[in-house]
């Protein structure tokens, strides 16, 4: 037998949920039980908003595995004002505590840790104001960054 919702008819089964009210809470707790016993899907954390110019190069030094701990790079690259870079960065130094055979692998963990960890979430103020600049950052291993002013 079809029941048809626009004809007013309802299936015996909601009827009886209708004339019995512990029917009716019992299906909704089990419809809670189900959703609360559900694995949980995890949420991506947003990336902190960054705000300041030297929170672009603290953002990517956080992402950034030098092979040693004083390595140094620096890296010209620019931003959109939404925080994705602009082209391809460009290493302009390296310094490898490994000398000259690292170098190489030193300049790739830098171009890995800002193809990671980009775009960085620029403030609307910093977005605006960064958009197309031209900026040359200076890693001193992970600890120390610094922003060289445009070149």
């Amino acid at each position: 037998m079809l029941y048809s919702l626009q004809s007013g008819s309802r299936p015996p089964a909601a009827e009886a949920m209708q004339q019995h009210p512990t029917a009716r809470r019992f299906a909704l707790l089990g419809i809670v039980a189900v959703a609360l016993a559900a694995p949980a899907q995890p949420i991506e954390a947003q990336p902190p908003v960054v705000t300041r110019v030297h929170g672009i190069a603290t953002g990517i030094a956080a992402c950034w595995r030098p092979p040693h701990d004083d390595d140094q790079v620096t890296v010209r690259l620019s931003f959109t004002r939404d925080g994705a870079v602009i082209g391809e960065p460009r290493i302009v130094f390296v310094r490898s505590r490994g000398g000259g055979a690292d170098d190489s692998r030193l300049a790739n963990s830098m171009l890995a840790a800002i193809r990671d960890c980009t775009p960085l979430n620029f403030s609307a103020r910093l977005g605006s104001a960064i958009a197309g600049q031209v900026l040359d950052i200076r890693f001193i291993g992970r600890n120390r960054a610094t922003i060289v002013a445009p070149p």
